[in-house]
């Protein structure tokens, strides 16, 4: 009888329990947009509710469920004094895995600015993971002996179109960062100056930092905010490529002159270069995790589809099934490692892009 429910769940292409499935229109039929833009439906032109749509609306719940409570419970510890018991069971570990994620992987990377970014790579991390994780449950499978309705469940991040959402939120959050910091600098008026620790005890020049009249041992007055947001855009974009070729504090104005002439078109071949890779690092991040997690669940379908095989040849199920349930047990196991290994590199790959914006090191 299990044979036969494994069989039946995995009996035609294996891709069907990855692509995206419509439970529902959202638009119209005499609706249609244009074929261009990525769609979420079963026909271009048409844009659905579907099942992977469902699933990250399950997720999203979860991790509401799951780290409110958790927030409001630091809130009225802070407010008693900061003093909160140890939480056991699933509170516990959860707990732990934050604090392990904030002082061993991120704290390293972001330094002063880790308690800054800590609650969208927390958001990152544990949304991807529980979007894994429901996955791996065969809702599916479920709800078709249940209801005669297959495509509900399924794995929200084996979707190009979900990780590609999520990467989109990852650049955006590494520029407003690199922004932003430039813009605290010239506030405190630190901007230029590497007096910061780790990060500024060395190279002035060949450097992307815009150097002002002061020297390294004291600031200049803050800008007001109004002349730092408009300034801090532009000196970021100024900073995002090296200067191999800035001319130093001190050098003659003949040798400024032709140091600037061979910098500048250098500088603009280089800004070219790393616009190419601020749009490659955002796509590395949604393709890694969308092929590792479809590639499981198509193996996976695939190894179910040699159960029918077995129908009316030798022993039939009987013999097929031991052999190909240990496969699908053991590589179950792996997915599950899987699962949590993609959360983990995504967030660490979006911390590294965070630390390069907001601490260059060019």
């Amino acid at each position: 009888m299990i044979p036969m429910i494994l069989a039946s769940g995995a009996g035609h292409d294996p891709k069907d329990h990855v692509v995206a499935h419509g439970l529902f229109r959202l638009l119209p039929s005499n609706i249609h947009l244009p074929d261009f833009l990525p769609l979420c439906g079963d026909q271009a032109g048409e844009f659905w509710f579907t099942n992977h749509l469902l699933m990250t609306l399950v997720a999203a719940t979860l991790t509401l469920l799951i780290f409110v409570p958790i927030g409001r419970r630091y809130q009225v510890a802070l407010i008693r004094g900061g003093v909160q018991p140890a939480q056991k069971g699933l509170a516990g570990m959860i707990e732990a895995l934050m604090d392990a994620l904030r002082t061993a992987v991120v704290r390293p990377l972001l330094k002063d600015s880790t308690d800054r970014f800590m609650p969208l790579l927390w958001a990152l991390f544990f949304f991807i993971l529980i979007n894994n994780l429901l996955g791996m449950i065969p809702l599916g499978s479920i709800f078709g002996l249940a209801v005669g309705n297959q495509h509900i469940g399924g794995t929200a991040t084996g979707n190009i179109n979900i990780t590609a959402g999520l990467a989109i939120v990852a650049f955006f959050a590494i520029h407003a960062g690199g922004i932003a910091q430039v813009f605290q600098q010239l506030r405190a008026g630190t901007y230029g100056h590497h007096d910061h620790g780790e990060h500024g005890d060395e190279h002035d020049a060949g450097h992307g930092h815009a150097h002002g009249s002061h020297g390294h041992g004291h600031h200049a007055h803050g800008a007001t905010a109004g002349a730092a947001m408009l300034k801090a855009p532009l000196l970021y974009l100024w900073n995002f490529a090296p200067h191999p070729f800035k001319p130093g504090p001190g050098a003659s104005p003949a040798v400024q002159a032709a140091l600037w002439l061979v910098d500048v078109p250098t500088w603009l071949g280089l800004l070219a270069l790393e616009f190419i890779g601020a749009l490659v690092k955002p796509f590395a991040l949604s393709i890694r995790l969308f092929a590792n997690m479809a590639a499981g669940h198509i193996v996976l379908a695939s190894l179910l589809l040699l159960l029918p095989a077995y129908h009316g040849i030798g022993a039939g199920y009987l013999a097929g099934s031991l052999p190909i349930a240990i496969g699908c047990v053991l590589l179950s196991c792996m997915e599950l490692f899987v699962a949590l290994l993609q959360a983990y590199i995504f967030m660490f790959l979006t911390s590294i892009f965070l630390s390069m914006a907001v601490y260059p090191e060019h």
